[in-house]
Formats: C-alpha cells, sequence, structure tokens
C-alpha cells in the first residue's frame, strides 16, 4: 500500500513538473514572437491595441494581488481580490469610467485587504456595479451601501475595492484619455518581453510627467502577447515621503492579474461573479449559519449585490458639498506674495521684495522630482531670452534629499538657486512640485502653475508679455 502510494505520488509529480514545463514553454515561445514583433510595434500602438480589445470584449474575470515594493512595501496594503466585469450596453470606452465619469461596465469585486505588517485582521470588502446602480457591503455598520452609478468610484474608494480595481479606474486617465485619444510628447516605451505568472508579456514604460491628475512619475504595462490584455500595472514613485515628508526612498505599487478568462456571453458571465464571491466564504465575515454570497447571488442579475442577513441598506449620500466644504480653495490670484528670504548656495541672502520691479518666476522643485526636471529647461531658456528685461527665475528648492546645486551645475542651468525652501512652500500653498509662480512687478501674484504640461515656454511668455504691458 505504501509503495502503491509512492508510486502515485511520484506520477502526479511527474504529471505537474510536465504541465509546468509546457506552460513555461508555451510562455517562452510567445516572447520569441513578441522579439520578432519588436521591430514593427511600438509602445503605443501595443497600449492601443489593449484598449480596443477592452471595447470589444463582453466580460472579463480574473484575480488580483496587490502590493508594494521598495519604499512602498510597508505601506502598500497587500490585496488578494477576483474581479468580474461585463460591458455596459451604451458603453463608448475602454476604461472605468469615460470622461464624463459614466461607467462603462459592470463591475463585481470580492476581495480581502491586510496591512503590510500583518497588524490588524484582513479586511473582507465586496463591491458591485450594475446599470442602475453601484453598491458596497460595509462590515464595520453591517449596511449594503447604494448610491447611482455616477458615484461609482466613490463608492469604489469607501469600499477598499480600489485596491483591486486602480488599473481599471486608471485606464481613461492613464491610457484612454492621453494615448488613445491624443499622442503624448513622450511615446510609450516598449521596453522589452517579460514572463508575469505563466503568461508572456509585453513591458511598456509610460512617463507621467505631462499627464495631468497622475500622482505617480511613471507607469509600467505588462500586457499578454497572445491577447493583449493587461497582466501587471505598476505604478512608479522615484521618492517615497512619510508623514514628516522625509524621504524614505524609491518604491512601486504593484497589481499583478491572472487567471483571466474572456467570457462570451450572460451564462458566463453570471458564474464567474458566483465563482469569485466564494472568496469571502473563506472569511469570517459572516456570523456562523447565514448563508455565505455566493449562494444568494442572483444568477439572472448578478451584479446586483444582495444585503447579507441583519444588514441595514443605507442610501449613499453624495460627499460633493462635505468636500467642497473641506476642500482647501485654490490659491488666490491678484493677491500680494508673501516675502521671503532664503539663502543661495554660496550662503548670500535673497528676500523677494528686494526684486520689486521685476517679474519674479518662482520655480518650487526638488532633485528627486521627474517633471520638475523635465520643467527646468524651459525656466533656463526664459531666464537667458528675459534676464536683461528685467525678469528673474528663482529656483526655490524644497522638500529636498540631493545635492540641487550639484544637478543645476551637471544640467547647465545656471538662473537663481535657492535653498531649503520648505516653508516658503508651505506659505504659497504648494501641494505639488512642479509649482511655478510669476510675481508681478508691484509684488502681486499674477499666476500659478502646477506640473510639466506641454506649452510651458509658450505660457509663461504670455504671461511675461502681458505683466510687462500692464505696467
Amino acid at each position: 500500500m505504501l509503495a502503491h502510494r509512492s508510486i502515485t505520488v511520484a506520477v502526479s509529480m511527474l504529471v505537474g513538473v510536465v504541465g509546468l514545463s509546457n506552460r513555461v514553454a508555451h510562455a517562452q515561445d510567445g516572447l520569441q514572437r513578441a522579439q520578432q514583433e519588436e521591430a514593427d510595434t511600438g509602445g503605443l500602438d501595443l497600449l492601443r491595441a489593449a484598449d480596443s480589445k477592452l471595447r470589444d470584449a463582453h466580460g472579463i474575470a480574473f484575480t488580483i494581488h496587490r502590493e508594494g515594493s521598495g519604499a512602498q512595501a510597508t505601506r502598500e496594503p497587500y490585496t488578494r481580490a477576483r474581479v468580474v466585469i461585463s460591458r455596459r450596453d451604451e458603453a463608448t470606452r475602454g476604461g472605468l469610467l469615460d470622461a464624463e465619469q459614466k461607467p462603462q461596465w459592470q463591475v463585481a469585486t470580492f476581495g480581502i485587504i491586510t496591512n503590510a505588517d500583518g497588524s490588524d485582521e484582513p479586511i473582507p470588502f465586496a463591491f458591485m456595479m450594475d446599470q442602475d446602480h453601484a453598491r458596497y457591503l460595509d462590515g464595520f455598520e453591517g449596511a449594503l451601501i447604494e448610491a447611482e452609478p455616477r458615484y461609482a468610484q466613490n463608492l469604489i474608494d469607501d469600499s477598499g475595492a480600489w485596491t483591486a480595481m486602480q488599473w481599471l479606474s486608471e485606464w481613461e486617465t492613464l491610457v484612454g484619455g492621453p494615448i488613445v485619444d491624443d499622442t503624448p510628447r513622450e511615446s510609450p516605451r516598449l521596453d522589452g518581453n517579460v514572463i508575469v505568472g505563466e503568461d508572456a508579456t509585453h513591458a511598456i514604460y509610460v512617463d507621467l510627467a505631462e499627464f495631468p491628475g497622475t500622482y505617480a512619475f511613471g507607469a509600467w504595462w505588462y500586457l499578454g502577447i497572445d491577447d493583449n490584455l493587461p497582466r501587471r500595472f505598476e505604478l512608479v514613485y522615484y521618492d517615497v515621503r512619510d508623514e514628516d515628508k522625509q524621504s524614505v526612498g524609491d518604491g512601486i505599487s504593484r497589481l499583478t492579474i491572472s487567471d483571466l478568462h474572456v467570457l462570451g456571453n450572460p451564462t458566463e458571465v453570471a458564474a464567474a461573479v458566483t465563482r469569485a464571491s466564494k472568496l469571502l466564504d473563506e472569511t469570517n465575515w459572516l456570523q456562523a449559519g447565514e448563508a455565505p454570497l455566493s449562494e444568494v447571488i442572483d444568477a439572472a442579475n448578478p451584479f446586483t449585490l444582495p444585503a447579507p442577513e441583519g444588514f441595514k441598506t443605507k442610501a449613499y449620500q453624495p460627499p460633493a458639498d462635505q468636500r467642497q466644504q473641506q476642500a482647501q480653495a485654490e490659491p488666490a490670484l491678484n493677491i500680494p506674495a508673501p516675502d521671503f528670504t532664503l539663502m543661495d548656495p554660496e550662503g548670500n541672502e535673497h528676500t523677494l521684495s528686494d526684486y520689486r520691479g521685476k517679474i519674479v518666476i518662482l520655480d518650487f522643485w526638488a532633485t528627486w522630482c521627474g517633471p520638475c526636471l523635465m520643467v527646468m529647461p524651459h525656466l533656463q531658456a526664459i531666464h537667458e531670452r528675459f534676464k536683461d528685461q528685467g525678469v528673474v527665475v528663482i529656483g526655490v528648492n524644497a522638500w529636498e534629499n540631493g545635492d540641487p546645486k550639484a544637478l543645476m551645475d551637471a544640467r547647465g542651468w545656471n538662473y537663481l538657486l535657492l535653498l531649503k525652501g520648505d516653508q516658503v512652500a508651505a506659505d504659497y500653498q504648494v501641494s505639488g512640485i512642479p509649482t511655478m509662480v510669476v510675481v508681478d512687478p508691484n509684488g502681486m501674484i499674477i499666476k500659478r502653475k502646477v506640473g510639466a504640461g506641454p506649452g510651458l515656454t509658450e505660457e509663461l511668455e504670455a504671461t511675461i508679455e502681458a505683466a510687462v504691458v500692464r505696467q
């Protein structure tokens, strides 16, 4: 009996090894095919092909694992989730929402979030969206929260489903709008091929410096070679700051997609939702004896999230009024610029009011900030053109962990550099860098510009010329 069992185990192991070997061989074949195609296809074309594939899909089911690496390893929650998405009847875009925030998919997401350090109990979440409603289960309140689909992103954020849905939530911002509808200045870079799990993928890097509304400096998309669908999404942070704004190093937020299946009809979609919900059957979320979600999901309406026994249903309160009250107003224009005194690298003091009668361009920046470095050649060009015409360009270095003087010297940028500008940045309500503030000859703030968008030189030149005319 023991010998027979040993033989059985050995055969099972051999079958498993052969299966793994076949999957690896398939992935390697995919890599070879991709390498032959690289000469004819670039990152821009591949991302557009992926967007087209998403628009054509009836439904997709997949598993998500999310984690951080580098400085994000201790900050990024670990998430395991199962997701099913099905195209809405009126959908026209590839991402979760279009530019007007209209949902493009019906969604069912079930997951478990764990703190990176494992300090707290894992937190389950469930979010669904059909044609008429978005819903999530609030385990703390014991409530099913329900809203109109236009508030879908709010519910995704509140429920924790964002940890699993981020790649699709970000698709319109990072791919659909700037890449599919318009060609970015820095074209997405096809950087070779990588095996993700058991799938051969194209690795595509997207520079986010010129994209509005983003909070990382680069993104990696890993697209399946066989089907063009995403297998991994990484947001790259060149520098991660703690609560005190102290640098803790570089980091990556990584979301990996596996077990991906394209669904061809409503029956397949409904079955996939039931399978996905079984992830939560493994948790202690429900009380003993209560029916798990997988047993109460309606196959005829698979994206209508049912309320577990004992859960009350609550209407979602739109946060618009609350957020308008809490949000900081945009910094005002045509107000006096706060005066300050800072030192340059040689130890000389410079006070803003000393430059009264001149047009001053303040650029708040740091060496670790990729978009800042994209802006600085434009500021150097402004400096060279207008330095003898009453225009002063000042780089106000803030939130720094490197050597700003060495960087500027190495790049040949020689406009005025002032150091340790953290407090000045706060006084000027700088929340992100680069931020440029233009002060007119009378000491009034006449323009603010955040980020490294196209047309910066022309925009600053127009502001300078308008300020001269007003004198």
